[in-house]
């Protein structure tokens, strides 16, 4: 028999030059290959919304629901259900399923929602910490003797009522309609293994191994512990009401640590060397965390509708793109998704056994910045006799000579152009582009060009475009987008900055318009709007409208999902004509999956259904789909 040290081995073995002799166990076995390490399982914090981790919390966790790439969501009625159950005001109702069940046999209970909802709705919070540009708290230190979770949901901010829970339901009152009510709450971490790791005072003695003991589904293998004695199903249990206890009671001697560790403890490193804080509750379970990578398991407590199809998945990350192809060729990489060059394109097409699936991920936008003093800043514009007006005249002449076709061909160019692949171009105007490439077509795209004139005088307008051109594809796009400015009266140059990433928000005096990717949203609609409103936590571009003000609040407060879309798309509209932004390109994503036939390559997995996968999705549940099985 194989050993697992011995098959990891395998699995972990650099592609050599020529193709070597598969293990005959690899046939159970996945290996994809991605540049995105993962970084935590706490799906609220900064690190755990990273590319790597949801795409590893795709394959280890279940939830009530997932949220498609169109901006759809789908339940897991095997995980339970969660329905509106009044308007006035907006109540939802969340029952578990009996099959709910955590991979250390622990059943899942209302604690798990209440931590959640006490971690997410702010209300037990004493602090708001001041958070520097990456997301992360400035400070993290300061928050470890106060209640801070530090994790605000903008939906669930407004659940200021503690849940009821009653049974297996837990309901949730809103103080208002909010239109992403089925994405703002939903299981995360465990409330028996917080609970324990934070109120059990050897544990949090503990140092190197602060799990290693008072835990009762401790040990090296998680799936060992299926099914979990008398004993450890009563602690815990009693761990888990301790949580509900901390919460109901507002007990502040409890949350100081349970905020600690809920915020701290799922974390790659703490997750690498405690088996206990690898708990999830989807198919797979994680086994192991490293320097290259994961390695995750058939969870054999698994209960639910969609169990894995695979005895094991490695994701590795310790690949550069070539290698990732070199190993899919020499029979060591099942999947690869590497970063997209001209290089890794050529060597993808020269691959004889392996199919190339290239397509669109997150939109490439163009964001106008409207303060900082820059030449789309009315104060720049003291002497017109409407200086709003004359800002806006010249945003909307400067996007009007945005090629955006021939932006898409740059950006296309190494696919075989943009005809070639349609799917790199946007296929709607719709800004809130986290609504996915299937969003409702908004027919707007000569908006802009309907307004506004081209800069009157000989001197042509110095427009600073901020944009990380060390990406060659976005390199190309600032080329094209410069070439066609210069014949429309516009002057494109580079910003002057060190860092982009933290000039685009903390430096609006150094740029006037900035070429950004904009990802997948886990609060669609939320997160829209915050980007958009004025004087919005994520506005960037200091775009201040009163008429989209309320056309925000509107959209906020409907909790119809047919009719948040439709606003959704006036609100698009509004913009495009405002000149605030225009969407541009979809940047190009690929992934490679070796094309197997099961006779012909006995001992190796046969893949079938695997899409491309966009890194910027942010729930990515239903890419899994093909390790999954149907029950």
């Amino acid at each position: 028999m194989v050993t697992a040290t011995a098959l990891t081995a395998a699995l972990l073995g650099v592609a050599a030059c020529t193709a070597q002799e598969a293990d005959p166990d690899r046939a159970g076995s996945v290996v994809v290959a991605v540049d995105a390490p993962f970084r935590s399982l706490n799906a609220a914090t900064v690190e755990g919304r990273a590319p790597g981790s949801v795409l590893v919390r795709g394959l280890v966790q279940s939830g009530f629901v997932a949220l498609e790439p169109d901006g759809s969501v789908t339940e897991d009625r095997s995980f339970g259900t969660v329905e509106k159950v009044a308007d006035d005001p907006l109540t939802v109702r969340y029952t578990i399923a009996p099959t709910a069940t955590w991979s250390d046999g622990v059943p899942v209970t209302p604690a798990d929602l209440l931590l959640e909802w006490a971690a997410r709705s702010g209300q037990l919070d004493e602090v708001v910490p001041e958070l520097g540009p990456d997301g992360l708290p400035a400070d993290p230190a300061a928050l470890d003797d106060v209640v801070a979770f530090a994790a605000t949901s903008p939906a669930l901010a407004h659940a200021t009522a503690l849940p009821v829970v009653d049974g297996a339901t837990v309901t949730v009152v809103y103080d208002r309609p909010v239109a992403d009510w089925r994405l703002a709450l939903d299981v995360n971490l465990p409330a028996h293994v917080v609970g324990r790791l934070a109120l059990d005072p050897t544990a949090r003695s503990a140092t190197a191994t602060p799990s290693a003991t008072a835990t009762p589904s401790a040990t090296a293998s998680p799936s060992a512990t299926a099914t979990p004695s008398d004993d450890g199903a009563g602690e815990a249990a009693r761990w888990a009401d301790a949580v509900v206890d901390a919460v109901q009671q507002q007990d502040r001697e409890a949350l100081v640590p349970l905020s600690r560790a809920w915020r701290t403890a799922a974390a790659a490193g703490d997750v690498a060397g405690d088996p206990t804080l690898t708990t999830t509750t989807g198919p797979y379970v994680l086994d192991r965390v490293g320097a290259d990578g994961v390695e995750a398991v058939r969870n054999e407590a698994y209960r639910g509708d969609r169990p894995a199809r695979y005895d094991r998945v490695l994701i590795r990350t310790d690949l550069d793109p070539l290698a990732q192809l070199d190993a899919v060729e020499d029979e060591r990489v099942d999947v690869a998704a590497p970063l997209v060059t001209p290089d890794v394109l050529d060597a993808a097409q020269d691959l004889e056994d392996a199919v190339s699936a290239p397509g669109g991920d997150a939109v490439l936008q163009l964001l106008v910045q409207q303060g900082g003093g820059g030449a789309f800043d009315p104060a720049a514009h003291p002497e017109a006799a409407d200086p709003a007006a004359a800002a806006a005249a010249l945003r909307t002449a400067f996007l009007a000579a945005v090629p955006r076709d021939d932006v898409a061909d740059a950006v296309a160019e190494p696919f075989g152009g943009a005809a070639q692949h349609p799917d790199l171009v946007p296929g709607s105007d719709v800004v809130a582009a986290e609504a996915g490439p299937e969003a409702p077509p908004a027919p707007v795209a000569d908006a802009a060009s309907d307004a506004g004139a081209a800069p009157a005088g000989d001197e042509a307008v110095t427009v600073r475009v901020l944009a990380n051109t060390d990406d060659p594809l976005r390199a190309r796009a600032v080329e094209a987008l410069a070439a066609a400015a210069q014949g429309a009266g516009f002057a494109v140059v580079p910003a002057d900055v060190d860092d982009p990433v933290r000039a685009l928000r903390a430096d609006a005096g150094a740029w006037d318009v900035a070429l950004v990717p904009v990802p997948q949203a886990d609060l669609p609609v939320a997160t829209f709007a915050s980007r958009w409103r004025t004087g919005g936590a994520t506005n960037v571009t200091a775009h201040a409208d009163a008429a989209l003000d309320a056309r925000l609040d509107a959209l906020e407060a409907t909790a119809d999902p047919a009719a948040a879309r439709e606003l959704l798309t006036g609100t698009s509209e509004s913009l495009l004509r405002s000149g605030a932004v225009l969407p541009l390109v979809r940047t190009p994503a690929l992934t490679v999956v070796a094309d197997r036939d099961g006779e012909e390559d006995d001992g190796l997995p046969v893949l079938e259904g695997v899409g491309t996968l966009a890194p910027s999705r942010a729930d990515q549940t239903s890419w899994w789909g093909w390790a999954r099985t149907d029950g």
